[in-house]
């Protein structure tokens, strides 16, 4: 009969996922084990950084909580979504800190404001092509 070992990834999802997960001091994101990930993600204000209403668009922010580079090159834990664009179009854009996460928000909302969603389909759908 086998069984996991405890002192292995596979038998410890905290050793894992180690260097993966992350939760906000502040606004500063620190490594955590799964449990830690898992309570800090409850409620919605602990992972909502930013939303910006632009007409029928919403330009929203969050703190994921995840590293999506997945230990290549700089973190990214920080994930701006445009929801109300057409259904086949979900982009993100990613980020490592808080105040980048902010900033870039913030010249998305902008130029959304100022310039409408077409400049921005056209540059999404030349990217996703």
């Amino acid at each position: 009969m086998s069984h996991i070992n405890d002192d292995t990834p596979s038998g410890n999802p905290d050793k894992l996922l180690k260097g993966h997960l992350y939760r906000l001091d502040g606004k500063k994101p620190v490594p955590c084990t799964l449990e830690e990930y898992m309570n800090g993600m409850k409620s919605a204000a602990s992972r909502i950084v930013e939303q910006t209403q632009v007409g029928n668009l919403l330009v929203s922010t969050i703190f994921t909580g995840i590293d999506h580079a997945f230990g290549a090159g700089e973190k990214q834990l920080f994930e701006t979504t445009v929801f109300g664009l057409p259904d086949e179009l979900l982009p993100r854009w990613r980020f490592p800190t808080w105040n980048q996460a902010i900033r870039e928000h913030r010249k998305l909302a902008l130029r959304l404001e100022s310039q409408g969603m077409e400049g921005l389909l056209a540059e999404i759908r030349q990217r996703q092509a």
